[in-house]
């Protein structure tokens, strides 16, 4: 009751930052000391008589600021002082923002690491956004920002609509600066930072062939972002360099309404020529691949063998040789930060547009193809 009671006189704000703002006090105060455990999501959840969704981002918040020690399977724990963000609420701090669909990936937030800590450096303020959108509330959240009194902003761009492309062309010719992060759009000439996934793609299908592989499957995300095309891009032209033929039958598009991702690899599987290798756009993939391989009887890597884009470090925590690239996302944070100041400091400058490489990882090839 106690709790409920706390809830009902809060002002209004959102849950979240209400149960954050909570958390930050007790830290501050020394309620929570250095290496004490907070309380989970669910512990939160049944404290506040809520759901978990704002005790998640409130727990996310507040480690991406450097309160909080997050270890899967062990729980939160307060951070040491030295290692939290220092928040400014001074007249006359210039702010910034980032926005990003999630914060559970380690690769995001690396990105937003390395924004925040660059941004720092030039006396600007980052202001984080964890916000998944339709089409318009896209377009109203980024309009919104326009008029909020920020200097600009770093963003994924999550759908690349005609409405919100036009809001995105308003902007330039306002001199509203913005950086578009981890995918870009071919038709705007605009500030961003990428990973250059057609290469990565390339290299990681190439490191397949040279272990003797000739029928590689593809599973990938939905085809609606330049991420997921320049991966398709770069495995193809491996391919045709080895005298290959793409095979379509090869290709799944995994997580979508249309066919359950089970069905999918089943099919593949189920081909005259199957693959015996796999590229897989990202490591959620690889994982959801592995666990359906795994079900049909397919051992990995002695049937089959899989590379991936691997940003949350699926390898190290599997007991199975993948070949892996890891996008370099600190780095990603720290040149849109820089790239948004340098915009800020001259808007008619040429857009830069920064395409990463991505690091190939070892492995132990000791184990041969079957």
């Amino acid at each position: 009751m106690r709790y409920y009671d706390r809830m009902k006189e809060r002002p209004e704000i959102p849950i979240y930052a209400f149960i954050k703002r909570e958390l930050k006090n007790q830290i501050e105060s020394g309620d929570l000391a250095e290496g004490a455990r907070v309380p989970s999501e669910f512990e939160l959840a049944r404290q506040y008589g809520v759901s978990r969704n704002p005790t998640r981002q409130a727990l996310r918040d507040l480690e991406i600021e450097g309160y909080l020690v997050r270890t899967p399977g062990r729980g939160s724990f307060v951070a040491p002082k030295a290692q939290r963000q220092k928040l400014f609420n001074v007249n006359g701090w210039q702010a910034v923002a980032i926005a990003c669909p999630e914060l559970e990936f380690h690769y995001t937030r690396t990105v937003i690491q390395g924004f925040i800590q660059r941004a720092a450096e030039e006396s600007y303020l980052a202001m984080v956004y964890f916000i998944r959108f339709s089409g318009e509330s896209e377009f109203q959240f980024l309009a919104d920002m326009r008029n909020s009194g920020i200097q600009g902003m770093a963003f994924w761009l999550q759908h690349s609509s005609g409405r919100v492309l036009d809001l995105l062309r308003k902007f330039q010719r306002a001199g509203f600066p913005f950086v578009l992060l981890d995918r870009y759009v071919r038709d705007l000439e605009s500030d961003f930072v990428v990973t250059d996934n057609e290469e990565a793609a390339y290299r990681l299908t190439c490191a397949l062939l040279e272990r003797g592989h000739r029928d590689i499957g593809l599973a990938t995300s939905a085809l609606d972002n330049t991420s997921a095309e320049d991966r398709l891009a770069g495995h193809k032209r491996a391919l045709a360099e080895a005298g290959i033929r793409f095979t379509k039958e090869l290709m799944g598009i995994f997580d979508t309404d249309d066919e359950p991702n089970s069905a999918v690899v089943h099919r593949i599987m189920a081909h005259r020529r199957h693959p015996t290798a796999f590229l897989c756009n990202n490591d959620g993939i690889a994982a959801t691949l592995l666990d359906e391989l795994n079900t049909l009887g397919f051992a990995v890597p002695g049937d089959v063998e899989v590379a991936t884009v691997d940003d949350n470090e699926l390898a190290a925590a599997l007991d199975i040789p993948l070949i892996t690239a890891s996008q370099q996302a600190y780095e990603m944070g720290r040149t849109s930060a820089n790239i948004l100041i340098q915009r800020i400091a001259d808007a008619t400058a040429p857009p830069q547009q920064r395409f990463l490489k991505a690091v190939l990882n070892p492995v132990d090839f000791a184990r041969t193809i079957s």
